[in-house]
């Protein structure tokens, strides 16, 4: 949701030094496009494909890549953010999770950019008014043809539901030109853009969210606190999994609060469950033994649990 500001003239500066590296991050981008757009055809030619296999294959291509935040947008022709729609080189959580997504959904490689599409906006309109901002209340709501909800299986009876209250206007009104990649204390044009898209915030009023989740006390049992293997032998490999901060306190600082603080994909390798997302704390794409990762949150932590859902 929020982007760095650049400094202009230290970016053309430094590109006159750097441009090996640009070229090498171009390239990047490039070569794992190209492999996932092969990998997709790949697994559309195998007609008995599972979901799980296909979102194994194409989440792997991108182990190691780059942890960037706020790395996409509506593409050149986006009236607020003119961040490329689809990069190959650098994610996010919620982003990398959309591509794997997208992958796995498509028939073949000409059907990716409208699978992602319907993924990310309501409706499947591009725009940044339409852009599943939040997951309990856009994401998961705007894509349940395409996900099914499996927690209180996993859960088997001691599911937990988060609630929190989402101010998307007030959101909206906490949003500065780093989402335009602009300086509205500068420039006359940013300043205008961004009242403008203060203004389309004042449409949506507070609702609430719901969101089911697994509690880590049903993961962790006993003064041991021994991990719950049968729990984690529900959990399908490909899963889609989001971590659950009930009614997160955020509204200070981004205006609302929130349900889900990161997102990733649950990857079953050789019997072991793990964790495999884009990482803000390791800044890459990374596959983290499923139970250490929720192991290092105390009972004391915001994060309370995780949802769990599967393509359909």
């Amino acid at each position: 949701m929020f982007k760095c500001m650049k400094n202009v003239f230290l970016v053309g500066i430094t590109t006159l030094f750097l441009s090996p590296a640009i070229e090498a991050a171009n390239t990047i981008n490039d070569a794992n496009k190209v492999l996932f757009l092969q990998t997709i055809n790949a697994n559309a030619d195998q007609l008995n494909l599972s979901n799980a296999s296909r979102m194994m294959s194409l989440s792997q291509i991108f182990l190691g890549a780059e942890y960037v935040g706020g790395n996409v947008g509506e593409g050149k022709h986006g009236q607020y953010d003119k961040d490329p729609l689809t990069r190959f080189d650098a994610f996010d959580c919620t982003t990398y999770v959309e591509t794997v997504m997208a992958g796995a959904m498509s028939a073949s490689s000409d059907e990716f950019i409208a699978r992602l599409i319907s993924l990310r906006y309501k409706e499947g309109k591009v725009s940044f008014v339409k852009r599943n901002h939040f997951p309990s209340l856009d994401w998961f709501h705007n894509n349940q043809d395409k996900l099914l909800d499996i927690t209180p299986d996993v859960a088997s009876g001691g599911a937990k539901v988060a609630e929190a209250v989402i101010d998307k206007s007030a959101w909206y009104q906490n949003l500065t030109g780093d989402v335009m990649r602009c300086d509205a204390k500068k420039s006359s044009s940013c300043q205008l853009l961004l009242a403008k898209l203060h203004q389309q915030g004042e449409g949506f009023k507070p609702e609430k969210a719901y969101l089911p989740y697994v509690p880590l006390t049903q993961v962790f049992l006993g003064d041991d606190h021994h991990v719950n293997q049968a729990l984690l032998d529900r959990i399908p490999s490909g899963s889609v999994i989001s971590m659950v901060r009930p009614n997160w306190a955020l509204k200070k600082y981004i205006g609302t609060n929130m349900n889900v603080s990161h997102q990733g994909l649950a990857i079953r390798k050789n019997g072991t469950l793990f964790l495999r997302h884009a990482s803000l704390t390791h800044k890459k794409v990374i596959d983290e033994n499923f139970a250490d990762y929720f192991a290092q949150y105390p009972e004391t932590s915001s994060l309370q649990g995780f949802n769990v859902q599967v393509l359909r």
